[in-house]
């Protein structure tokens, strides 16, 4: 009888503990998405779920520490900087619903950044100006006159302000980044600028609605917000923009 009580008192431990999971999954679903961060055991929880899935579906192309892969343009996920929404629950999950550029109509999906030099918009002159402007914003080594003829050309024919806004600061409605922080998904050299000015940037994600459950992506977005809302994010993407005006 002892071997038998044994295996009778395991499955219901077991029944029991599968209960109480599923009970929480039933709760971080349930929870308003800007509500779930208020509730520190709900998110121990979605992050202990998160961590599998984020890496079978997300660590091939952002990495396993979660710092992006540039060589891709896809970005760093463990900052606070965050191109679409406003970085909380809700924005994130939308984004890992219903991806970039998917063709879906809630697709993260309202603009494009255009080939400048591969249309012929701007000259292989201006475009060197235009990076020597970005390098001037982001505190870091110019050349003078080229920065200020950069400077006119974003404002003018480029109309780099429609996108990223007069003062460079980005808009996250359409995805534009702020270029003033010093974070660039697909790298920050002057050669990298170039690069990304010269054949425009046209990265996509894909919708994963259908492909993960819901409690998965709920997980997955309440994970990425506490990542980024960490003390070393904030501290990483201060000294990212410490020279930025």
């Amino acid at each position: 009888m002892a071997p038998v009580l044994v295996v009778v008192v395991a499955g219901g431990i077991a029944y029991a503990h599968e209960v109480r999971h599923e009970r929480w999954r039933e709760r971080l679903v349930s929870t308003l998405p800007g509500e779930v961060a208020d509730d520190p055991a709900l998110v121990a929880f979605a992050r202990s779920e998160a961590g599998p899935v984020y890496a079978k579906h997300c660590a091939a192309c952002h990495g396993a520490d979660m710092r992006g892969n540039q060589e891709i343009g896809a970005p760093n996920l463990a900052d606070n900087i965050w191109l679409y929404g406003d970085g909380g629950v809700f924005e994130i999950e939308r984004t890992i619903l219903y991806g970039i550029r998917t063709g879906n109509s809630k697709s993260r999906s309202v603009t494009d950044m255009p080939a400048f030099g591969q249309r012929g918009v701007l000259s292989d002159a201006d475009i060197h100006s235009v990076v020597q402007y970005l390098l001037k914003l982001n505190g870091r080594p110019y050349q003078v006159e080229a920065a200020n003829e950069g400077r006119r050309i974003y404002t003018g024919n480029a109309n780099c302000g429609d996108c990223h806004a007069g003062d460079a600061r980005g808009d996250t409605y359409y995805g534009a980044p702020n270029l003033t922080a010093n974070v660039w998904n697909s790298g920050g050299s002057p050669d990298d600028l170039y690069k990304a000015i010269y054949f425009g940037q046209h990265q996509t994600m894909q919708a994963w609605f259908g492909t993960l459950s819901l409690f998965e992506i709920r997980a997955l977005a309440v994970d990425l917000y506490a990542v980024s809302h960490e003390p070393a994010a904030s501290a990483r993407t201060t000294l990212a923009s410490r020279s930025a005006p």
